[in-house]
């Protein structure tokens, strides 16, 4: 007897936050692949060369450390595949805010690495531009989400996935608090 195929309920649709992060996630390998093939699509882009003019950081150029080049293209795409695997990793909290902070920190450490002194040269309208990216991903991804990530649960799953009251959690242990 042939078998039906499910139906698309709201169960299994792909909540929007898991399908925002499956999209970063490619987006992140296409960007990688750019870096591999040709990364001066990138550091030459009109965007890149209208940051550097407001910004007055440099414009980084791949042919000056093609290793270099090469080692935040393995980057970027580890983190690609990172935010696939967590995309088919489900809804829960953890996956959510682990993202949601690991592209956070990207953003912040990239806006702080480009506010040191321009004769240091660390910062790059590339960077910039990463750093930009990487915000309002996090911006959009917290609206999308609604702050549902630090909400406080009184259930948790445990490792075979079976829910329990953190009331049971806290008795086992409240010898210790008192």
């Amino acid at each position: 007897m042939p078998r039906n195929p499910p139906r698309r309920t709201p169960h299994n649709i792909m909540p929007t936050t898991a399908r925002l992060i499956q999209l970063k996630g490619i987006a992140d390998i296409v960007v990688a692949l750019i870096l591999t093939v040709n990364p001066q699509l990138i550091y030459d882009s009109p965007a890149t060369h209208k940051l550097s003019d407001l910004s007055g950081l440099h414009i980084s150029n791949a042919n000056t450390a093609p290793g270099f080049n090469q080692s935040i293209a393995c980057m970027v795409a580890a983190v690609g595949v990172g935010h696939l695997v967590a995309s088919r990793a489900g809804s829960s909290r953890g996956v959510r805010s682990t993202i949601f902070a690991m592209n956070l920190t990207w953003s912040l450490l990239g806006f702080l690495t480009c506010a040191q002194p321009a004769k240091k040269g660390l910062g790059s309208a590339t960077l910039l531009m990463t750093s930009m990216s990487h915000a309002v991903f996090s911006l959009v991804f917290l609206y999308l989400d609604g702050g549902n990530m630090f909400a406080w649960s009184r259930e948790t799953k445990t490792r075979n996935g079976n829910m329990r009251h953190a009331k049971e959690r806290r008795s086992r242990y409240s010898h210790f608090l008192s």
